[in-house]
């Protein structure tokens, strides 16, 4: 008898070493796994298979509320939240902490939701299985299940239902003070929340509407006002990430645009350089040096007509300047010939008057034309002669050069008010 107990208590031992072992191993096992669905979640950014990792895991294993905590960090949606834990609850190991995970939810709603079919469910069926009673004999017994049962279904929003219990308590025992006071404070809870979801929905549409507003500004590059409806939104919701994402977006839009528009005022100032140096070219019968200059403009801005107009115009001035010289010149023997004779006119009238028949018959050379106005002293004689000279040359583009013979400013913005009105 005394062998038969003492091999009884090595197998119940060897039982219980055996136990220990399987439930070290398995702890083990169910560690392992829930260390490669975490790894499997962070290894993609599609929420909704990070969501079927998770729940490949916690349907069909124990975890504790931490490791529950640490999968709803990847997820980013409150309703996929509440479809894992929904589906893990009756895995959980310490039911007890289960509050905790309420704090994952940035809707009080869905923490709610999630509470009343989890939780709030484990109360209503215990204390249905506590109370059965006989109705019939005890209506004492059945006026308390009635309020306990208001009682769950209120803290589960369940408000008809709540105050239907209330009710039958009530008719139960009609002059007792409780059944009143509990559908009294039903209906105020009821309208609380109700207020609740309806300023939770004006604040999610103003919220909706300012990030609108935002991406429309954004949209037609009005930066700062973007900025400035994302902010307000940000107000609204601290928590919501979606404020700050829009602020991050467009403090980089904003930096890509000012490098853009940097950049185009640098290629209008260079554009805007060549154009003016053609002209000043062309102004002085460079015109392969004026040509090869808006070239370069027109590789800045190839939709921009003004270069090869300035083009056109430099060619045929060039061709113009090569047809009058080839026509028309006067050799330099029969010019000094002609400025000796107006030099040696007696008066300034009478120099001018000879000059003129002379500008009118021969053909003379900006160069030689400038020699001719020279010898008059005054700055309205010499305006004069230019002036009469610009009708008979043939590089009238060539008269702005005159301005450095006269002396007055006044009198150079007669030349250059005469010439603009000839252009």
């Amino acid at each position: 008898m005394k062998k038969n107990t003492i091999l009884l208590f090595i197998f119940m031992l060897s039982l219980s070493m055996t136990s220990t072992t399987f439930a070290q191993n398995n702890q083990w096992s169910s560690s392992d796994k829930f260390r490669n669905c975490m790894t499997t979640m962070q290894s993609t950014n599609d929420e909704q298979t990070r969501l079927s990792f998770a729940m490949q895991y916690f349907l069909t294993e124990h975890c504790t509320i931490l490791q529950l905590q640490d999968a709803c960090y990847y997820l980013f949606s409150d309703q996929k939240k509440y479809e894992l834990c929904l589906a893990a609850y009756p895995n959980i190991l310490d039911k007890d902490n289960f509050y905790k995970i309420y704090d994952s939810f940035s809707a009080f709603s869905q923490a709610i939701r999630l509470y009343h079919n989890t939780q709030a469910n484990d109360q209503y069926v215990s204390l249905q299985n506590d109370y059965q009673i006989n109705t019939e004999q005890d209506n004492k017994a059945l006026f308390d299940l009635f309020i306990q049962k208001g009682d769950i279904l209120l803290s589960n929003n369940q408000f008809d239902e709540a105050i239907a219990f209330y009710t039958q308590a009530q008719e139960l025992k009609p002059n007792d003070q409780i059944p009143p006071l509990k559908i009294s404070e039903a209906n105020q809870i009821k309208t609380q929340l109700a207020n609740v979801i309806v300023q939770e929905q004006q604040l999610n549409n103003q919220f909706n509407n300012l990030i609108q507003q935002g991406d429309v500004q954004l949209a037609s590059n009005q930066v700062e006002q973007a900025i400035t409806f994302y902010e307000q939104a940000m107000q609204l919701k601290p928590a919501d990430p979606t404020a700050y994402q829009r602020i991050k977006e467009a403090n980089n839009w904003q930096k890509d645009l000012s490098n853009m528009i940097e950049a185009e005022n640098q290629k209008q100032k260079e554009f805007d350089f060549l154009i003016q140096k053609g002209e000043i070219l062309v102004s002085s019968s460079k015109f392969d040096e004026a040509i090869a200059a808006y070239q370069q403009a027109s590789a800045i801005f190839p939709n921009n007509q003004t270069p090869y107009i300035k083009i056109d115009e430099a060619n045929r001035s060039k061709l113009a300047l090569a047809n009058a010289s080839a026509i028309c010149t006067t050799n330099d023997v029969e010019f000094k010939r002609m400025k000796t004779s107006i030099e040696d006119a007696t008066f300034s009238d009478k120099q001018a008057k000879l000059a003129k028949v002379y500008i009118q018959k021969k053909c003379f050379s900006i160069e030689q034309l400038k020699e001719i106005v020279e010898i008059f002293n005054m700055d309205d004689d010499k305006l004069d002669m230019i002036q009469y000279s610009y009708n008979f040359s043939n590089a009238p583009h060539r008269f702005n050069e005159f301005k450095s013979i006269l002396t007055f400013p006044s009198t150079k913005s007669k030349l250059d008010e005469f010439l603009i009105n000839r252009q």
